[in-house]
């Protein structure tokens, strides 16, 4: 356990100085490698290791799309979605309404206008090459801060085609 939060710490905290400082096990994701489709990948121990779980439905799926818009999915069941399909599934909620992103080296901003104070300060870091048998390459971790600068939330997600 103390091995995988080193390992995650040190890929977070090395590269966070922007885009020039990717290491050979991967770095801040350029918006290109960012924008797309993604399901939520089950970190082992993940019950211990989120101080909290602010999103407790277990399967869930994202999209980030050019125009600055990110959604969100989660279901209690797991669904073999598409990216085709996430897009449908997307498309149809109303864009004035939907959360917008910032993408700024390291960090991605989340904010809602439909919730006053809206804010969430993400650590992002995508995979280079495979770190061990969960962390893969090609693999997006997240990082969600608590306000305090420290880290609450791990979601790890992999791209879905």
């Amino acid at each position: 356990m103390k091995t995988m939060l080193l390992v995650l710490a040190s890929l977070l905290v090395l590269p966070s100085f922007g885009q020039e400082n990717r290491s050979e096990a991967g770095g801040p994701p350029t918006l290109s490698e960012l924008v797309g489709f993604w399901k939520k990948v089950e970190i082992p121990n993940e019950q211990t290791l989120n101080r909290e779980n602010p999103w407790p439905q277990r399967y869930q799926w994202f999209a980030f799309y050019a125009n600055g818009k990110v959604y969100s999915m989660m279901a209690n069941e797991d669904s073999p979605f598409t990216a085709k399909e996430l897009k449908e599934i997307f498309d149809t909620l109303p864009a004035d309404k939907t959360p917008s992103y910032q993408l700024n080296g390291q960090f991605v901003t989340i904010d809602s206008k439909e919730i006053e104070g809206y804010r969430e300060l993400w650590g992002v870091n995508l995979f280079a090459k495979d770190v061990n048998d969960f962390l893969k390459k090609g693999y997006l971790i997240m990082t969600l801060d608590d306000g305090r600068g420290e880290i609450m939330y791990y979601r790890l997600l992999k791209r879905v085609e």
